[in-house]
């Protein structure tokens, strides 16, 4: 058992403060009580580690930065996407990475229980689309135009702060983009940059499609799309037919309506973008 520290109340919500920037919220007795009160180790849950990468989109390298909120914490990570725990490699200073690498990331304490983990994707860019022609058919918003069409192909990623510029915000029941690259390239997939956030209204869409000629070489449906589930940003992975090709076109199907659990139901969502990646 340990003592707490300074206490705040916000709305009858008791909050610990540890010191070095860590805010806990503690469930405990009522604020009437005039008895001292006491924090089991066991109830307290160490804040997220925070990650900072200079570009989630690369061309030859990256570098990562690790950030704990108490100095006794332990950041432990790993990079291919498997469960993080006390036995992979600890945190101790920034590091570079040169290929795609999916990131999980969690906090450790000798008295107090492991964070939430943390996950980001980081992805070497394997064909640079900055010489392609890139058309869109439905405007997106005026509020989130972003640099226009060539947002999509600039390798800048977005974050989840969606009005920063770096993406294209729509609210359209059918996206359509055609992209013209300058020669001839091969492709096995299509990988396409989506923002989910439900509080903001932002839905992921319920299908994508690839064609070309007319032609349809490749889809995929996302199943999850009108299910309550937290903010993420993805790209969505579109295996198409391999071979070479000099145009796709791409078909972006949103929901049809925001579900019925939601507060804006019946109303149409939005879909953002922000970068399209050819494999």
């Amino acid at each position: 058992m340990i003592k707490m520290g300074a206490r705040l109340t916000f709305r009858g919500i008791r909050f610990l403060w540890l010191g070095m920037g860590c805010l806990f919220l503690v469930f405990a007795a009522s604020c009437q009580s005039k008895k001292a009160n006491f924090l089991a180790e066991d109830a307290v849950h160490l804040a997220p580690p925070k990650i900072r990468v200079d570009s989630l989109l690369f061309r030859n390298e990256a570098q990562v930065r690790l950030f704990a909120g108490d100095g006794e914490s332990v950041i432990h990570y790993t990079l291919d996407g498997s469960d993080v725990g006390e036995s992979s490699p600890s945190y101790k200073s920034p590091f570079t990475v040169s290929s795609t690498k999916e990131l999980k990331v969690k906090a450790f304490h000798p008295r107090f229980n492991p964070s939430e983990v943390v996950e980001r994707k980081i992805i070497k860019m394997e064909r640079d689309l900055s010489g392609a022609t890139i058309k869109i058919h439905s405007s997106p918003n005026e509020n989130y135009m972003g640099n226009g069409p060539n947002t999509l192909i600039d390798g800048q990623k977005g974050e989840f702060n969606f009005r920063t510029g770096k993406w294209l915000g729509f609210q359209e029941d059918r996206i359509v983009m055609d992209i013209d690259f300058a020669n001839t390239i091969p492709i096995q997939k299509v990988m396409v940059g989506l923002l989910r956030d439900q509080g903001a209204w932002i839905f992921f869409p319920s299908a994508i499609e690839i064609t070309t000629s007319e032609q349809i070489i490749g889809k995929i449906e996302i199943k999850e799309s009108g299910q309550e589930l937290e903010k993420q940003m993805r790209f969505v992975e579109v295996p198409v037919e391999k071979g070479t090709y000099d145009q796709i076109t791409i078909s972006i199907s949103p929901l049809n309506e925001i579900p019925e659990w939601h507060p804006g139901k019946g109303t149409m969502p939005w879909t953002f973008m922000d970068e399209i990646l050819i494999e």
